[in-house]
């Protein structure tokens, strides 16, 4: 009987609906800081506050690249898939084969600024790369002879 009773009240909201001819429009306001559109955390996030903050961590058995992102960059507004890969990206001597899911234990990782990051989607590579200490290899691959 609540089944009829709900679709008959669905079917008559609906010929209103259709009557009126007039879009039902819902609008969710979240709270913002200033107008900037981020949370207070992401204002205050120290990546936020200077463009060129960076960190290193000294990597413990069994923590994951998920855990070490979330402590450093958790509540910092970036989009957390780039900074996962830039964090892969400038320290490969501690992945393996750049694979963000096996980390060696006991590496000390560059933490990127956002000005890093943005050097590495830009293009400029070199300028990011050079701001890491320590990682000399080389991502080239050289055929020797004929």
């Amino acid at each position: 009987m609540r089944l009829i009773v709900f679709c008959l009240t669905a079917i008559v909201l609906l010929a209103q609906a259709s009557a009126a001819q007039e879009p039902i429009v819902v609008l969710d306001y979240s709270q913002q800081r200033g107008g900037t559109g981020m949370s207070g955390a992401a204002v205050d996030h120290p990546f936020r506050i200077d463009p060129d903050f960076t960190q290193t961590h000294k990597v413990m058995t069994d923590e994951t690249l998920g855990h070490i992102i979330a402590t450093y960059y958790h509540g910092s507004g970036l989009n957390m898939k780039f900074v996962e890969m830039a964090i892969v990206q400038l320290n490969s001597h501690a992945f393996v084969r750049g694979n963000p899911h096996f980390l060696y234990a006991d590496k000390t990782l560059h933490l990127p600024s956002v000005n890093e990051m943005q050097a590495l989607v830009i293009g400029a590579r070199g300028s990011a790369e050079k701001a890491v200490q320590g990682n000399q290899r080389r991502d080239e691959i050289f055929f020797f002879g004929g």
